[in-house]
């Protein structure tokens, strides 16, 4: 399960007590939950029939089986339209496995169904509460987080939500998601490291663009490093075309000493892009490629322009090994965000464990010194953000290279 990184005081001292009971979900041999009944442990609004997945009644399908009092509510899009009930699916499959692993004796699981829009998140969210639930995992959509974070806050239950949408954190609400504020802040970190200070942008007009483009500038700022170029472009092929001139030409003028050129961008657009860039004489050769999570897909390899680029992410062997262990279990490879909801329900263990009445405290859900989880290192701000140490990935023919590993602990650096 996740490992409690131990602060040097006594609250964390007891907090590691159960750590030391969890090992790291990647270590851990699979074996039988002897019987324990799958019912005592989750609740569900809709229970489903005819399980495709190969988990047999009582059975983890990664590890042990446990149970308990304290009732903590997963709330997620079940029966949205769409991909968003597939990957609410797979984020339930991915919390219940996390449960039956822990071999906790203290919590029971509430999963409710939102249906993917605010009105059922409140739905859902109160009646968990009213089933008494202590603590809420969830919801997905920025939305739906929105609608239940006043009724969390008014009954004192903090949140541990998926969106990837900062502003909906804080307050009692802690967003367990990829944020590209931090891909970014690890991306320029180490870029700086390597010597690579002068940096030109090519930001699509959007608002994932607008989100990179602010990390891109708290990240130089606090890296001592310079945007010395920066460009926005319609997400169009005349809008790539064009923009990808006038980049090229800032390239090309010795005077900006341009070393790195920060690109946002992924799939076909990525690859748009790119050509774009190539046609207008920019080569990987002139300037270090640098890119976000979007870059992490199997479509980037193929891109020429950005092989040997660099972006921050959760090391491939990690990813690698919760896949294939959810595969085999499910029968299906699982969506990255279904790793989000093992981690939370990991953390949910440890941080309830000793809350009176099951209520997390703020204090133990942003412990300073953080957790490491199947996605590694990482650890929540009082501002509901949460940080996370990542690898730094080179874009390679064959797949992703780890160039930097994440750390092991988070330092003064971060």
């Amino acid at each position: 399960m996740i490992t409690v990184l131990p602060r040097r005081n006594s609250i964390a001292r007891r907090i590691v007590t159960l750590a030391a009971m969890l090992m790291t979900v990647l270590l851990v041999s699979a074996c039988s939950t002897g019987g324990v009944s799958v019912g005592s442990l989750f609740s569900d609004d809709k229970p489903e029939a005819g399980n495709t997945g190969q988990q047999a009644q009582g059975t983890s399908p990664f590890g042990a089986a446990p149970g308990g009092p304290v009732k903590v509510a997963i709330l997620l899009p079940l029966s949205a339209p769409g991909q968003t009930a597939s990957i609410g699916k797979a984020l339930k499959n991915a919390a219940e496995a996390a449960l039956l692993d822990s071999g906790s004796q203290n919590i029971q699981l509430i999963t409710k169904d939102t249906q993917g829009n605010a009105d059922g998140a409140r739905s859902a969210a109160n009646a968990a509460l009213n089933e008494g639930a202590t603590l809420i995992l969830g919801p997905l959509l920025s939305a739906e987080v929105q609608a239940i974070s006043p009724i969390a806050r008014q009954r004192n239950v903090s949140v541990i939500a998926f969106s990837s949408v900062a502003g909906v954190a804080g307050n009692g609400v802690y967003l367990m998601s990829f944020l590209p504020s931090e891909e970014v802040s690890n991306l320029v970190r180490y870029a700086a490291t390597q010597g690579i200070r002068n940096i030109a942008a090519m930001v699509p007009q959007s608002a994932y663009g607008g989100s990179a483009e602010n990390a891109l500038n708290q990240a130089a700022a606090a890296n001592g490093a310079k945007i010395v170029a920066l460009d926005r472009y319609p997400r169009s092929a005349t809008g790539v075309a064009s923009t990808s001139k006038a980049v090229a030409g800032k390239i090309a003028n010795s005077t900006n000493n341009i070393q790195g050129l920060f690109l946002p961008e992924g799939g076909s657009m990525l690859a748009n892009a790119a050509n774009g860039l190539g046609a207008a004489g920019v080569t990987s050769g002139k300037v270090r490629m640098l890119g976000t999570g979007l870059w992490d897909e199997r479509s980037t390899s193929n891109v020429k322009l950005v092989s040997g680029g660099w972006y921050a992410g959760v090391s491939p062997d990690l990813i690698a090994r919760f896949s294939g262990r959810y595969q085999k279990a499910y029968g299906n490879t699982p969506p990255r965000l279904a790793s989000l909801a093992y981690d939370a329900v990991s953390l949910a263990v440890i941080v309830t464990r000793n809350a009176p009445g099951g209520r997390a405290s703020a204090q133990d859900i942003t412990n300073p010194e953080g957790f490491k989880g199947v996605n590694g290192l990482f650890r929540f701000r009082r501002n509901g953000l949460v940080e996370r140490g990542l690898s730094i990935l080179e874009v390679t023919p064959t797949g992703p290279r780890e160039v930097s590993p994440a750390p092991d602990r988070f330092s003064a650096a971060f």
